[in-house]
This record gives structure tokens, sequence and C-alpha cells, in this order.
């Protein structure tokens, strides 16, 4: 079996049933949190004026709720990762997860660490501001950061740092 952890919006999106998911269940990754620390210079922003998208960092003592979604190991498995590898840009890495049933597996978890960080220093209304300037080839950023919210929550992830943000940009919208 092969797992793959989400901690965004591949925790509500349905993407896993294009790929024969076999099952899933809340997992909890320890060791790190949600952050949005990633600016986005195509999908929801552009290099003027760049959406920020969420991502997770190694936090001492933090853990980040999820969903675990398990596929069987078949011919499907290079066609999901070649799929996930386009969607969050970048390769997986493989960490021990905690699934509501109690098991620990090795999941495949997408953390980005590449080009376009965003710096840790930057305020959360700065987020906010660049966030409702923000529009990509996907969308707004406004769109991507209240989906995140709102499927996150729909699914019973309730997150500080996802809530914190949206709540900024709604304060900024009046």
């Amino acid at each position: 079996m092969v797992w793959v952890f989400g901690f965004g919006s591949l925790t509500f999106d349905g993407w896993q049933s294009e790929f024969g998911c076999a099952g899933s269940q809340r997992a909890t990754l320890r060791g790190y949190r949600r952050t949005f620390n990633k600016k986005s210079v195509v999908n929801w922003g552009t290099k003027e004026n760049p959406g920020i998208t969420l991502n997770l960092e190694p936090f001492d003592g933090a853990s980040c709720e999820g969903a675990a979604f398990e596929f069987p190991d078949n011919d499907k498995i290079p066609v999901l990762l070649r799929a996930l590898r386009k969607r969050e840009a970048c390769d997986p890495t493989d960490l021990q997860v905690l699934l509501a049933d109690g098991r620990s597996v090795d999941a495949k978890v997408y953390i980005y660490e590449g080009v376009n960080p965003l710096g840790s220093t930057i305020s959360t209304a700065k987020k906010a501001e660049m966030i409702l300037k923000a529009r990509g080839t996907s969308g707004s950023a406004l769109d991507y950061v209240r989906r995140n919210f709102e499927g996150l929550h729909d699914v019973g992830l309730d997150d500080p740092a996802v809530t914190e943000l949206w709540q900024a940009v709604q304060a900024l919208r009046g």
C-alpha cells in the first residue's frame, strides 16, 4: 500500500477518487504545522503580486491533523505520483503519520522547499494585503485561502494558521 498525507486541499477536494483510493482516515503528522509560506507567482498570483499558498514547516512540539489516503500498490501508483508532483510542485518526503485507527504508517507528504519561499518575518496583516491583490492562472489568492479555510472546516480541521489568515483577510475587506 502507498499512503499520501493531505494537509490542505488534498484533504477535501476529491482528487483521490481518480486514482483508485482504497480508503482514507484522519491522520496526524507530528513535528510539523501548517503555514502560509510559499509565494505563488503563477496559479494564485504573479511575480508583481504574488499569492501565498499553504505549506508545512517543521516546528518542535507541533502536530498537523490531516487526512491519509491509502492506495493499492499497483500500476496506477506512478501515474498518481506524477499527478501529485505536478499539482504540488515538489517531490514527496516519506514521513510517519499516526492514523486514527492507531496504526503508524509511512506516507508521502508534499512539503515545498523550492524557489519561492516567503520570509518568516512577514506579518499576517501583510500576507492578507498580498492575498487581496493577487490573481493568477487558477484564480484569485482570496479564493484559494477561502477554499482552504472552508474546506478544512467542513471536514473538521480547524487550524489556527488558516483561521488567523482568513480572519485578517476578512478584516481588511471590511
